[in-house]
């Protein structure tokens, strides 16, 4: 009986232990544009660097050369002192990115995915992984664009400003050689068609027979969305698909909805991120799931691969031979103040001219979470209400997440975002503080206006 009563005492220390300290998951998902700022901002969640575990190419990631483009992944460690309503917990942040509308989706539906678990080998694959719904989905195009508006128990905050550039295949010959800007009107008939002529650019009837195609990504992107808005078409309006066979070097039009690491025709879903999710990535349609994707097929140098693709500034830094090589402008205009000299730039990216409202390609960065993780219909979430919290709650995971100086005043708070981007102008930010931005849009691709006018 004395054994019986010490064991049930035991257990019930244990029990009570465990309560006081055990493990938090946070399941991150969306935007592949900003997968590398959410991976670093991120790693500044924890105390020291903490261990990180990348999903292999089954899952939505890679099986070698991981770095915070990899879009599947997870972390663990003690997180920082800031996150006070976590407390002594271990913080667990698993992410896998897969697009933007279709973060909010899964999100503000509760559907299921498969994350990598922290578990395996540190600094390479997991070799676990685990099925649950995501408690946060970024997206570079708001709700209210596609059709996620966040309602009910669902919550949308805005992050940053993430800048879109156009980008053109590295050919060394052929039609893109021509090619120093695009024009609004150039994607207003690009879009729907899926290539131009050459003859847009040179104007000689002579290359009307001669395309430049125009790479797309699938219906949940947000780039897509920010990129369509920006020319005037809905959300559901149709948009035409080429994809390029890069083993065989030359563009088909899709006719089966397979996913394939790279264009292999007649597959139509084009990216490593498809089997991460269950496969959710072949109900948006035909197109490539990632912008690291279209990158990847920008960088083959073929005669036959004339391109151009709406980007975002970090998927494209790595096409060309250096940083931001094949970037075109814009209706004259450049996202940075170095105009040209954009190209092989390895210092500070000035975005005055996102900042001021001249040049246009750019979406405010939001995202959505819920509001209870408690009362999420899949039942899966083991954060609490007072730890995941919101933008305004001070010591929450998102009140240091999603920390803004425009809120809480003073300088960006160790762990969020905003500090992340602050701390990378030096080297090259690729998305823009909310507190820097002189301008603002209403919507999507919108008009640009004045914050204070």
């Amino acid at each position: 009986m004395k054994k019986i009563l010490l064991l049930t005492l035991s257990l019930g220390l244990a029990s009570a232990s465990s309560l006081m300290a055990g493990t938090i998951d946070v399941y991150i998902t969306g935007s592949t544009a900003f997968r590398a700022n959410v991976f670093t901002a991120c790693s500044n969640l924890f105390s020291s660097t903490p261990n990180i575990y990348y999903g292999d190419s089954a899952h939505g990631g890679a099986n070698s050369g991981f770095s915070s483009k990899t879009a599947a992944w997870a972390m663990s460690g003690t997180p920082i002192t800031t996150l006070t309503n976590i407390g002594g917990n271990t913080l667990v942040i698993h992410g896998l990115f897969t697009g933007s509308i279709q973060g909010l989706q899964t999100v503000e539906q509760s559907a299921k995915l498969t994350f990598p678990q922290a578990h395996g080998s540190n600094g390479g694959n997991a070799d676990q992984y685990v099925t649950n719904s995501p408690t946060i989905g970024f997206s570079d195009a708001s709700g209210a664009s596609a059709p996620f508006l966040a309602t009910g128990n669902y919550v949308e905050e805005n992050v940053c400003v993430q800048p879109f550039v156009i980008c053109k295949s590295t050919a060394s010959s052929g039609a893109v050689t021509n090619i120093n800007n695009v024009s609004w009107e150039q994607l207003e008939y690009g879009i729907p068609n899926g290539r131009l002529p050459l003859a847009a650019w040179t104007g000689k009837i002579t290359d009307t027979n001669t395309f430049v195609y125009v790479m797309q990504r699938t219906k949940d992107s947000g780039t897509r969305r920010c990129e369509t808005a920006g020319e005037y078409f809905q959300y559901d309006d149709p948009v035409a698909i080429y994809i390029y066979d890069y083993t065989n070097n030359f563009w088909y039009v899709p006719t089966y909805t397979t996913n394939a690491s790279f264009g292999f025709s007649p597959y139509g879903v084009i990216g490593t991120e498809g089997p991460g999710n269950n496969g959710g990535n072949l109900n948006w349609g035909f197109g490539y799931i990632g912008g690291g994707d279209i990158a990847s097929s920008l960088n083959t140098n073929n005669a036959a691969n004339q391109a151009i693709a709406m980007l975002s500034i970090g998927d494209s830094k790595s096409v060309g031979s250096s940083n931001w090589a094949e970037v075109v402008s814009f209706n004259g205009f450049w996202p940075t103040a170095a105009g040209a000299g954009l190209h092989g730039n390895t210092g500070t990216n000035d975005f005055t001219p996102i900042t001021l409202g001249y040049y246009p390609l750019w979406g405010n960065e939001v995202l959505v979470h819920p509001t209870d993780p408690s009362i999420v219909p899949a039942g899966d979430q083991d954060i609490t209400k007072t730890e995941l919290g919101d933008e305004f709650t001070p010591g929450s995971f998102m009140g240091v997440f999603n920390a803004q100086t425009l809120i809480n005043g003073g300088s960006p708070i160790l762990g969020s975002i905003e500090r992340e981007i602050a701390i990378t102008e030096p080297s090259g930010a690729t998305a823009i503080r909310l507190s820097e931005m002189s301008n603002s849009r209403t919507d999507v691709g919108g008009t640009i206006a004045p914050l204070f006018p």
